[in-house]
């Protein structure tokens, strides 16, 4: 960034050989990438199997090499901790069976050396450093062929529908897991430690509606204060589908109730002393209580009843008070702040088209088109809204990924609307932005 100037690299690659560009050709996008002792490492999932990962030399700008480490799907981040380098994966179709953390022992002759040091039962969806620890947030295991229990406790489910019978497990639910100490035993993690990892918590925590619960998925988490925050993700309609997988309706009524009780937008949690028993987790922006479905109401008809999360919120409701926002997807801690960027929904939801304002006394704050940018600028304050207009342009729809230099922050925005080319209107595609204090 010396130049403040892009420079397009695609070339290297596609030019290096035969292998190198097909490799590119097959790789659903670069969604994870790294700088660490002299190599950057740039990766996403194969459209084939695997991971595609490619490699530069930070020194130089020289292309270095590409690989597919087919033995694992998906990959998001990364994160340094101690001066090791470390990744979060997933295995199995789209990375819906189990996961693994990556230490990275490659160097720049060698870049693309691994070794696992944690075994788990769901995907890695993002990692940080918190307290001499590695903590990673998880994806739930594939819906399909998942246990759900019923509200009554009992199993449930449908052949047609591959979701099985049996008792909770909450380690396949999205949860948020704990390195063993990083001083102990040799510098940083080793393969010795990877099945000595803890749950120490999952949505099943939060959420009363055991089959919803399923459907959560964890964002974004960042050490801030002395505390460990992180932030839930929920796909549109994914926990609707699900639902209604397992509890078919029985009349348009149940239909439409299934629809609306089942939508969440994110929350943010906030935690402390994991390892020990004065260990605390507290709602910071969420719900008291939450829709929960019963099969034995109404005489066995079913019907949703109000149930509580068994969380207070600190500051506000689910989503920084908007319904639209569905994800919590990045945080990063930067110049003493701890941002947080969404991914807003509304935009898709409504079709483009900005409902007419709401009058009187239960009226509610119009939706916004865009995505967030929140900031906690000090611990025990409030979040802020930076921006909540995707940065003045609309079809930004999320804030996929930070990366801080010291108090700047760059942002790379998630914007599906990649046909929409006319200089009049605003426009698709991905933009990189720098935010400065």
């Amino acid at each position: 960034m010396a130049s403040e100037r892009l420079t397009e690299r695609t070339a290297d690659i596609t030019a290096a050989s035969p292998a190198d560009a097909a490799l590119l050709r097959s790789t659903a996008g670069l969604r994870s990438g790294t700088a660490h002792q002299g190599v950057v490492l740039l990766g996403g999932p194969s459209l084939v199997a695997g991971v595609n990962l490619f490699a530069f030399d930070t020194f130089t700008g020289r292309f270095l090499g590409s690989t597919n480490l087919g033995a694992y799907e998906n990959i998001r981040h990364f994160a340094i901790a101690d001066g090791v380098l470390y990744a979060g994966v997933g295995l199995g179709t789209n990375g819906g069976d189990s996961g693994r953390v990556l230490r990275w022992t490659g160097d720049r002759t060698d870049p693309f050396s691994f070794t696992e040091v944690a075994d788990l039962p769901t995907q890695v969806a993002d990692l940080t450093v918190h307290q001499g620890r590695i903590y990673v947030s998880t994806w739930p295991k594939a819906i399909v062929g998942a246990g759900v229990t019923g509200a009554d406790g009992t199993g449930t489910g449908t052949a047609a529908t591959g979701v099985g019978t049996g008792a909770v497990d909450t380690t396949d639910l999205a949860s948020i897991w704990m390195s063993p100490l990083l001083a102990d035993g040799e510098p940083g993690l080793t393969p010795g430690d990877a099945h000595s990892w803890t749950q120490v918590w999952s949505a099943a925590e939060y959420e009363p509606d055991p089959v919803v619960r399923r459907a959560y998925a964890l964002g974004g988490l960042a050490s801030y204060g002395g505390h460990l925050y992180w932030g839930t993700m929920h796909v549109p309609l994914q926990a609707t589908a699900l639902h209604l997988a397992v509890y078919p309706p029985k009349n348009q009524a149940q239909l439409a109730a299934t629809v609306q009780n089942t939508q969440r937008a994110f929350v943010v949690f906030r935690g402390r002393d994991f390892d020990g028993a004065d260990r605390a987790v507290e709602t910071l922006y969420g719900e008291s209580q939450l829709p929960a479905f019963d099969p034995a109401a109404n005489g066995g008809v079913g019907g949703w009843q109000t149930r509580p999360t068994g969380m207070t919120p600190v500051y506000g409701g689910s989503g920084f008070n908007d319904p639209y926002n569905l994800y919590a997807w990045k945080m990063l801690v930067a110049g003493g702040r701890l941002y947080i960027g969404t991914m807003d929904f509304a935009y898709i939801a409504l079709g483009g088209e900005m409902p007419a304002p709401e009058t009187g006394a239960t009226a509610v704050d119009p939706p916004t088109f865009g995505s967030d940018l929140w900031s906690f600028d000090a611990p025990g304050r409030p979040a802020r809204a930076v921006d909540r207009t995707g940065f003045g342009n609309p079809l930004n729809q999320g804030v996929r990924t930070m990366v801080a230099d010291g108090s700047t922050v760059y942002l790379g925005m998630a914007n599906p609307m990649n046909l929409r080319t006319d200089p009049a209107g605003p426009l698709g595609g991905w933009e990189l932005l720098e935010l400065t204090r």
